[in-house]
């Protein structure tokens, strides 16, 4: 079987490139850049790629084609494959028919957590020898890939709320039809594709009806959009939180010399206890939600402990990716205001005595418009200094509707904190050069795409720092 996919170098269609590479197709595709680790990855599958878009680029004897959500009416694949009456997919749609289909779904969703959680129930169905095929939006540490084939009967999907292509302006996770249903926190977002929070919730509760009676949702109560979105749920529902639900985090502690978090999960008179290496208090939660399915699955809590402990996390999730002196850097992907507290709270944890400098960069749809205007100062609180790149491609936002950064500032500085609001990555690069290495820093990079490749800038410090020496 020969399959192209239109927009090949994205995250999710790389991955879907590999699933069928693994499974024996032959694959081609194209797109407009294949940026490090994509090249490689495509490279080492075999596939045949092309650039730019060009109706020539696919073969005449393809047995169908994926169309990415990058790809829009007027693109000359998309022309050419509508004209000549081609069998074509979304990528949802080819996941399911191809790798789902057949397998009992797992479907991971909601605004904060799914890729960790989908990561961490991945690794606990490997380490109970399930053998699982999993579809993730980042990389799990513990795997060599964010997606496998799978041998077993569970096939465990992130499932994004993202609208699916040109052709179909519905939520992707909609074509994955879950058995298993995992909900963490909800909260508003996507407002390019929901401009309306109804809208959102919506599109969760169309998921929630698509769950059969003989299935199960997963939800964490602590939020009040998870409890509305499942009010008319006809499948069974266990809930998590730190109160009034099946199974209640408590007796949180935290170890600074391990790095690690113990918790009790109570349900009902039974406690187990639990220890996680991965930073970041709220993932005690990502697990809860994942814990919760392997003891509904009947895997032993012996085994499900044994995960716990050896789940490696995710890549770009609060990782450290550099130490300079007394400076220890990090990254997180984090994209919405709840992220950003989160992760600056974790860290004071973490690393109390540290003085903590967040760079931000304002990329996400949502973060680039002012419907977080009043929350996102706030958001920084446990942050001591705050860098800020203006908001990504900010003409694209109307002035009326983008958010201001001056104000932040300004709210911020109100409360005694250092500000800074640049316009381009090469002044972040700067003040990281001349900073001061022998006091005890924490510096983490907060942003859902290339910061202008800051990440990288600091992986590679220590060889910056000695070229500006030898300059001076």
């Amino acid at each position: 079987m020969k399959v192209f996919l239109s927009g090949i170098a994205g995250t999710g269609m790389s991955s879907l490139a590999g699933l069928f590479s693994e499974k024996g197709y032959r694959v081609s595709g194209s797109d407009v850049n294949f940026y490090p680790p994509v090249d490689k990855i495509l490279e080492k599958m075999k596939a045949r790629v092309f650039s730019p878009y060009d109706s020539r680029n696919i073969p005449e004897d393809m047995d169908f084609c994926v169309i990415g959500n990058v790809i829009s009416r007027g693109n000359p694949e998309a022309e050419a494959i509508l004209d000549k009456g081609m069998e074509y997919y979304s990528m949802a749609e080819a996941l399911y028919k191809y790798f789902i289909k057949g397998t009992k779904s797992i479907v991971v969703c909601g605004t904060h957590g799914k890729t960790t959680i989908s990561s961490f129930i991945a690794h606990l169905l490997e380490t109970a020898g399930e053998k699982p095929g999993f579809f993730i939006g980042g990389k799990p540490k513990n795997f060599p890939a964010n997606y496998a084939l799978g041998s077993g009967k569970y096939f465990v999907t992130e499932g994004d709320e993202y609208e699916t292509a040109f052709f179909d302006r519905s939520s992707k996770f909609l074509k994955y039809h879950p058995l298993y249903l995992i909900l963490s926190a909800l909260e508003y977002d996507h407002i390019d594709f929901f401009p309306d929070e109804s809208l959102y919730i919506r599109s969760f509760q169309n998921l929630v009806n698509q769950v059969p009676g003989n299935g199960l949702i997963i939800l964490n109560n602590d939020f009040p959009m998870n409890r509305e979105v499942v009010e008319k749920a006809f499948t069974p529902i266990v809930t998590y939180g730190i109160k009034d639900c099946d199974y209640v985090l408590k007796n949180i502690t935290y170890d600074p010399r391990s790095g690690y978090y113990r918790f009790v999960l109570k349900s009902g008179s039974k406690e187990a206890t639990f220890t996680s290496k991965i930073p970041g208090r709220y993932n005690l939660w990502n697990e809860t939600a994942g814990i919760i399915l392997g003891f509904r699955f009947g895997i032993p809590e012996k085994t499900i402990r044994q995960a716990v402990e050896s789940f490696e996390g995710v890549e770009r999730r609060l990782n450290i990716i550099n130490r300079v002196g007394k400076t220890i850097f990090l990254e997180d992907f984090a994209h919405h205001p709840t992220s950003i507290k989160n992760v600056l709270q974790s860290l004071q944890e973490a690393f109390p005595g540290k003085k903590i400098i967040t760079l931000f960069e304002p990329r996400s749809w949502s973060l680039r418009r002012n419907i977080f205007q009043e929350r996102l100062a706030e958001s920084f609180s446990d942050s001591h200094e705050i860098i800020i790149k203006e908001v990504f491609q900010k003409e694209k936002i109307p002035e009326t509707e983008r958010l201001d950064v001056d104000r932040i500032k300004q709210e911020l500085e109100q409360q005694g904190k250092k500000v800074r609001v640049v316009k381009h990555g090469k002044e972040i690069e700067d003040y990281l050069l001349h900073l001061d290495f022998s006091q005890s820093n924490l510096v983490v990079i907060l942003s859902n795409g290339s910061f202008d490749n800051i990440p990288t800038f600091v992986k590679h410090l220590q060889e910056h720092l000695a070229q500006t020496d030898r300059n001076e």
